[in-house]
């Protein structure tokens, strides 16, 4: 289903108009699938999921010697929902040593800006690593792709279920995809994730599918509504991004 019809759902819901669209371009049978998708969606609005705090939006610090330690920057899922295993793994990435802050899923565009400043500013800090769940899996490759247009490089990118994501820009290095297929539940963006694909030319891409790539993380009850709060899943996600800064072990293969 083409992203601008899901992107209408997520932010508007639309559904008069949705309706007619859906009338026009799909069969009985897919309208029939369709429409049963409101139901676990309504019901989720119901009881509420968008209660976890934004983030500060504010300059980088750099320390005392001038240089920044690396920027690490976790965007949630669209409002807060099954996102607060974000939250835990911004905290373990703290614990470990690296400076990281998680933001709301509506705050990419101002969390790109504010990048951008900082590198016109000389305060960026480098390795810059962004990390995005579901729909702010999808952004935070709009996030790289605002940047791509600054010739600001991303060093490493690590998105987790993303749902209905563009193609990973030029300027990412290097970019790490884990995410879960989920059987009949793929044709609903919300409960599974999917693969990238990279424009031309582009850094390293990584599409680890956890059910057929990497089982050694998967979990009992593994699915989209998880897959964020994973503890195995952190704990890879925080061993590469300290590699990316220079601070953890050679990886090995799998």
């Amino acid at each position: 289903m083409p992203r601008k019809i899901w992107n209408r759902l997520f932010n508007g819901l639309r559904s008069n108009r949705l309706w007619r669209l859906g009338r026009r371009n799909y069969d009985y049978f897919e309208m029939k699938l369709w429409a049963l998708s409101f139901v676990p969606f309504f019901l989720l609005m119901a009881g509420g999921c968008n209660a976890l705090p934004r983030g500060e939006i504010k300059a980088s610090q750099l320390d005392a010697s001038g240089r920044g330690a690396g920027a690490v920057y976790l965007l949630r899922g669209w409002r807060g929902l099954w996102s607060s295993g974000m939250d835990d793994l911004a905290g373990e990435l703290r614990e470990s040593g690296v400076s990281a802050a998680v933001y709301a899923e509506v705050q990419w565009r101002p969390l790109a800006g504010q990048i951008v400043d900082d590198a016109r500013s000389g305060r960026a800090r480098s390795p810059l690593v962004l990390i995005g769940f579901s729909y702010g899996a999808d952004d935070v490759i709009d996030i790289a792709r605002v940047l791509e247009g600054r010739g600001i490089p991303v060093d490493l990118l690590i998105t987790i279920d993303p749902v209905t994501p563009s193609r990973v820009p030029r300027n990412v290095r290097e970019c790490v995809n884990f995410y879960q297929s989920n059987g009949f539940w793929d044709v609903f963006p919300w409960l599974r994730g999917t693969p990238l694909e990279s424009e031309s030319h582009g850094g390293k891409l990584i599409n680890q599918n956890l059910r057929t790539d990497r089982a050694d993380l998967l979990e009992p009850g593994t699915s989209h509504a998880t897959i964020a709060a994973n503890r195995k899943l952190h704990r890879a996600i925080v061993e590469r991004v300290k590699r990316a800064l220079g601070r953890g072990e050679t990886e090995k293969p799998k």
